[in-house]
């Protein structure tokens, strides 16, 4: 008995050390740039699962009156900024009564879903439909779609009073009356606007899709420097998701089969290191508070979330509630849409909006400006 107990222990202490490197290993994704060593990311994508398994080897050893239990401990306190991120619990919110001076709203709206023909009209309309309740004052569009016949977003958004807008085009056809890329839509007038974050190296398909779009704009006697992100994308296929469906279902195939899974994330978080290191020196150097909304395509425990959020406010960690996910795909429970806002501002409210029509749920913020 005493050896079984011995060799209990053993595999104990064995898989909570491998449980703490694991976990040590994924802290570094928040912290090192992937476009120097992109395999932290991988780590900082199982970062829940890994963190929920040293909490638990935290409460087995204590329950147990066990030492032991500092060496998750230890992992948790490395990871720390990583763990705050990823749940917002209501109950440490603080109270605002005050009335928010602004309503700001990010949505990938998948292109209004233009290629599903025989539902466009009606997704479209329930997408716009969710903009006008929701009556954000500024609006941050990514994968936004717009041409000058049919589906002229731009001249429809325009009659909902969204009289201004700044946008990075991405692709152009039939002369530039048809434009993909991401938007920004304002009541107020815009004073200054350009492009940043370009993706730097092609899609699959030989395009440049990931990009950004600045605009400054006057709001109570200040202007603010409103910024719209879609960053790089990992360009799954069809077989990459019957793969991770595979998974899902615990029916794994060939190793070989998820390899270029592995390749693509890759790829994908290295240009997203890149655009990080240009984004957070862009919000560095602004001479304006920022308000930023975007599809990052990572999650909480990224080094693109983590290096953005150590210079402003998740408005979802203020004010929003459980694990937010805002990803309606194949993957459940991915966080990857943001609102930030300058660390000066408040926010007073957090919403995510269950529209189905996209593979993104809208989210909305209520902010006070602070500086009146």
């Amino acid at each position: 008995m005493r050896f079984l107990y011995g060799l209990l222990s053993f595999f104990s202490r064995s898989a909570n050390i491998v449980a703490f490197i694991l976990l040590v290993i994924a802290g570094f994704a928040g912290r090192i740039n992937p476009d120097l060593f992109w395999p932290f990311g991988l780590f900082g994508l199982a970062y829940p699962a890994i963190a929920f398994l040293n909490i638990f080897f935290v409460l087995s050893w204590i329950l147990r009156k066990r030492w032991f239990f500092i060496l998750s401990l230890v992992g948790l306190a490395f990871t720390y900024p990583q763990l705050k991120s990823q749940i917002s619990f209501p109950f440490l919110h603080q109270p605002t009564a005050a009335t928010p001076d602004l309503r700001v709203m990010s949505y990938n709206v998948r292109n209004f879903d233009l290629y599903n023909w025989s539902k466009n009209n009606a997704s479209r309309k329930s997408m716009m439909d969710t903009i006008v309740k929701a009556n954000p004052d500024i609006l941050f569009l990514q994968e936004f779609y717009s041409d000058q016949d049919k589906f002229n977003n731009i001249k429809y958004l325009d009659s909902l009073g969204y009289h201004y807008h700044a946008k990075a085009i991405e692709i152009t056809r039939r002369n530039e009356t048809m434009m993909w890329g991401v938007a920004l839509f304002s009541k107020y007038p815009i004073i200054n606007s350009d492009e940043l974050v370009r993706q730097t190296t092609p899609s699959p398909f030989g395009k440049f899709y990931n990009r950004g779009v600045y605009a400054d704009i006057k709001i109570n006697n200040q202007i603010i420097r409103f910024i719209c992100v879609h960053l790089q994308s990992i360009y799954f296929g069809s077989e990459d998701y019957n793969a991770i469906e595979e998974i899902k279902e615990d029916r794994p195939s060939k190793l070989s089969k998820y390899l270029p899974i592995v390749k693509k994330l890759g790829k994908a978080y290295r240009q997203r290191g890149i655009q990080t290191a240009e984004l957070t020196s862009f919000i560095d150097n602004s001479p304006y508070p920022i308000i930023l909304g975007g599809d990052f395509n990572d999650t909480p425990s990224s080094f693109a979330y983590q290096q953005v959020n150590e210079l402003l406010d998740d408005s979802f960690i203020k004010k929003g509630k459980g694990i937010g996910s805002t990803y309606n795909g194949i993957i459940p429970f991915l966080r990857i849409d943001y609102i930030f806002t300058d660390k000066k501002f408040t926010c007073t409210h957090y919403q995510k909006i269950k529209n189905l029509n996209s593979d993104h749920f809208p989210i909305i913020a209520d902010i006070i400006l602070n500086n009146k």
